[in-house]
Formats: C-alpha cells, structure tokens, sequence
C-alpha cells in the first residue's frame, strides 16, 4: 500500500508514483516520468458522484491543483482525454478555478451571474460544466 510517495527505478527509467488530494476520490495516486516530463494524472482532476449529483469537490480544488503543478512536466493524461500539454492544462485549471470562485451559493442562475461579473465575460461550456457541479458541491454540503 502506498503511504505518500514512492520512486521506482524501472532500469532506465524513474517514476514517482504520489498520492495527493483530488476532487475525484479519496485515494488518487499520479504517476510522473521525469526524464521525459510527464505526470499521468488518470481521472483525479474530474469531479464525482454524490445523490446522483456530479460534482467537484470544491475544498480540494485548490490543494489538488498545487499538489499537480508541484511536478515539471510538459505533458499531461488524463484519464479521458488526449494528451494535454501544459498551456492545455493551464487553460483547464483557470477555468475550474474561475467557476470554483463564482460559486459561492447553492444558485446557478446567481452563480453564472457572478462568474460574469468577475470574468467579464459569459461563461464558455466548459465553465458552465464546471459551474453547474460545484453548485452541486454546495447543494451537497449544505444537506
């Protein structure tokens, strides 16, 4: 069972096998290849089920991105996606955070109404997306 972290030297090859925190489940582990600047990231950047309600963890948000940035990599899988490079996941954590930060209430339409004035911009679908699950976060919270 992995505690923290781990380094495994494959021959050639060293990954770092890490758990961290994640707004998908409660034992998300990466895996990051330093010599070729890759973290494989599986699903633990999306959200979850709860009550039928998808979600983002929306108090793990933040420390989960910082545990993920922590690593030099240019690449980026994720569990459902092609392969990302860095500006492609830096596009997707401003979006998850500028969606996290409109939602301060269990509201949508007050939601998307913030994002707007904060943003100065309408939401885009995937910031709608991330909207509407973290006022599912809050709908989840406050029961």
């Amino acid at each position: 069972m992995l505690e923290q972290s781990l380094t495994i030297d494959l021959g050639n090859k060293l990954c770092v096998l890490e758990k961290i925190n994640s707004t998908h489940t409660d034992d998300a582990t990466i895996v990051y290849v330093p010599d070729e600047k890759v973290l494989f990231l599986g699903d633990c950047a999306y959200g979850t089920t709860t009550d039928s309600l998808f979600h983002y963890k929306q108090s793990l948000l933040e420390p989960m991105i910082k545990d993920i940035q922590k690593y030099d990599a240019d690449h980026y899988l994720l569990g459902h996606e092609s392969i990302c490079d860095l500006p492609e996941m830096d596009l997707y954590w401003d979006e998850l955070i500028a969606a996290s930060k409109a939602t301060t209430s269990v509201s949508l339409e007050e939601a998307m109404k913030c994002f707007e004035e904060q943003n100065s911009k309408e939401p885009n679908s995937n910031e709608q997306f991330f909207i509407k699950a973290f006022v599912n976060d809050r709908i989840i919270q406050s029961k």
